[in-house]
């Protein structure tokens, strides 16, 4: 009985010995361990011997492309796509690491990582307050042996840098971006442009200013310049068509896309070309749509010939007592009895916070086969038209001397526009357009 006991006491003195050394686990200090991580991300950051090629592509639109180059003291070299000034002039700011739930990495010094996040929209294209929803403060999420990825802190964009090459630093650094963008913009600004894809014109749109690339109307995509190119935030889908990537023609300076070895060239078309949608625009009007605005402001692909009727108009109204009035856009109203008002919607500087509409109107003879239509105007101008309509009378005669064929096309206008064009029989050159509204 005596050795049973004993037994028994020893038992549970091995238990409550083993019980002590359970609860009392050497652990980690959390502090040196997320040190240690901070330490370790810090030497990825500064394993690309030759900078980073990074690139974001905000919420708010366009996408953007920078080349970083980090050092040990925690300042960091920038150059950007953001336009072509900071394509040349190579800024230097500041970063740093910090642990928040994530490895974080944060550029603390206002820099070209900050301009689309600027809340002074008129910077980078966006809105008050939050510019274009871009991020500054990134968590790393994935790190390779040439690449790192990130989600944006505040608005989740994704941030990725892939390493760059000996090659390419060198030519970020002797400023290729700009010339590139440059010939970029004379591609493709004011010029309508297409692709041929089974025998047919397809309506290609490409704004240098917006960042983004559109295909008849149904496929589109931000992107951002490569040096030998246009990198897509996603693939342009078109009938049987998948283009990934859009490639620049130094030579004859016109992108093109690749379909397997093929060249698919974007070529320029003297006229826009009316997008295949059924129904047709012209069968819509007063209906699904009840109006078009044009700003040519905004909407920068205008023919050459309306563009001289309308800066012929508007000069002429600045003479108007001598006032400097102007015109600040034109919107066309579709009414159900087939008339319209060409609404001149203008502006006096010395009643800055007023504006004047001065209405044309004009029986539409629109052939609902075809969708061409003819503009006969009805009755005497009164109010502020009668006022105005000598000072604007090229664009009066504009309207009523040219038939237009009214069809949907793809231009250059704000993000997310359904855009209607006008466009000239008489003269494949002669065309205007607009967004329509509801």
């Amino acid at each position: 009985m005596k050795k049973q006991l004993i037994y028994i006491a020893l038992a549970m003195l091995g238990f409550v010995v083993g019980c002590k050394k359970d609860e009392d686990p050497k652990l980690e200090d959390p502090d040196k361990r997320i040190a240690a991580e901070l330490v370790a991300k810090q030497a990825d950051l500064l394993s690309a011997p030759n900078g980073w090629r990074a690139t974001i592509y905000p919420k708010g639109g366009k996408g953007f492309m920078y080349y970083l180059k980090f050092n040990a003291d925690g300042t960091v070299k920038m150059l950007s796509d953001f336009n072509t000034t900071t394509s040349t002039v190579l800024a230097e700011s500041t970063y740093r690491l910090k642990a928040l739930m994530r490895p974080t990495l944060i550029f603390d010094g206002y820099s070209y990582i900050h301009l689309p996040a600027d809340p002074n929209g008129s910077v980078s294209g966006g809105n008050n307050a939050t510019g274009l929803a871009s991020d500054f403060e990134f968590a790393f999420t994935k790190t390779t042996a040439d690449s790192i990825y990130f989600d944006g802190i505040f608005n989740g964009n994704k941030f990725n840098m892939s390493k760059l090459t000996a090659a390419d630093e060198q030519k970020f650094l002797a400023g290729a971006l700009k010339p590139f963008i440059d010939d970029a913009t004379a591609a493709t600004s004011n010029k309508i442009l297409f692709i041929l894809l089974d025998g047919k014109q397809i309506p290609v749109s490409i704004s240098v200013s917006n960042k983004s690339i559109n295909i008849a109307g149904k496929t589109s995509s931000p992107f951002v310049f490569k040096l030998d190119g246009l990198e897509l935030k996603s693939p342009l889908k078109i009938n049987n068509y998948t283009f990934d990537r859009v490639y620049w023609d130094d030579v004859n300076k016109q992108f093109y896309f690749l379909n397997g070895t093929t060249k698919i060239i974007i070529e320029v078309s003297l006229s826009p070309l009316p997008l295949e949608e059924t129904p047709e625009l012209h069968t819509l009007l007063a209906s699904r749509w009840n109006s078009l605005l044009i700003n040519v402001s905004t909407m920068p692909d205008q023919s050459a010939t309306f563009k001289t009727a309308y800066n012929t108009a508007n000069t002429s109204l600045g003479t108007l007592g001598n006032a400097g009035r102007y015109i600040e856009y034109i919107t066309i109203l579709f009414n159900t009895n087939g008339t319209i008002n060409f609404q001149i919607r203008y502006r006096n500087p010395s009643s800055p916070n007023s504006f004047f509409l001065a209405d044309f109107n004009y029986t539409m003879n629109l052939n609902a086969t075809t969708g061409v239509a003819t503009f006969t105007q009805l009755g005497t101008p009164s109010g502020n038209a009668a006022t105005i309509a000598t000072y604007v009378v090229a664009l009066r005669n504009y309207i009523a001397n040219n038939s237009f064929k009214i069809a949907y096309i793809s231009a250059a206008a704000p993000a997310g526009a359904k855009v209607g064009g006008f466009l000239g029989q008489s003269n494949p050159a002669s065309f205007f357009y607009g967004t329509l509204s509801q």
